[in-house]
């Protein structure tokens, strides 16, 4: 059965919702909101907007405390590896770990010192058990 309605890129659906572009499209990949990939690039049926998931994203309130809601892991872990050792401990690189850092795609943050940490709770996460090193 095919959805009859308008359709929104990703970009349009983050500006109406203010959810990054990176997250949006994890939250298609994994099925918290429907939408179809054509020509290559997703689209996202108008209805999603009220969906759960979205709300729940939009709404800071009604996350768990300590957890992503898309990614169902704890936000921040104790402890956390400086990118160098990040990336000696996977296949990405230490630009792709910066890069990765930047979209969302790997949780981190500055530490005390200015250097950028990596949190610990990514290497537990399934999406990512392919780039560890064994």
């Amino acid at each position: 059965m095919t959805e009859i309605g308008k359709t929104l890129t990703t970009g349009e659906f983050s500006q109406l919702t203010g959810i990054a572009v990176p997250t949006i499209t994890r939250m298609l990949r994994r099925d918290k909101i429907r939408g179809k990939k054509r020509s290559g690039k997703w689209i996202i049926y108008e209805s999603e907007l009220q969906n759960t998931a979205v709300v729940t994203q939009k709404d800071p309130g009604g996350i768990s405390p300590g957890m992503d809601p898309i990614r169902d892991v704890p936000v921040a872990s104790h402890k956390t590896y400086d990118v160098e050792a990040f990336a000696l401990m996977t296949y990405l690189t230490e630009k792709g770990v910066r890069q990765w850092l930047k979209t969302g795609r790997l949780l981190g943050h500055p530490g005390a010192d200015g250097i950028v940490r990596v949190d610990a709770a990514n290497l537990d996460r399934p999406e990512l058990q392919h780039l560890i090193r064994k």
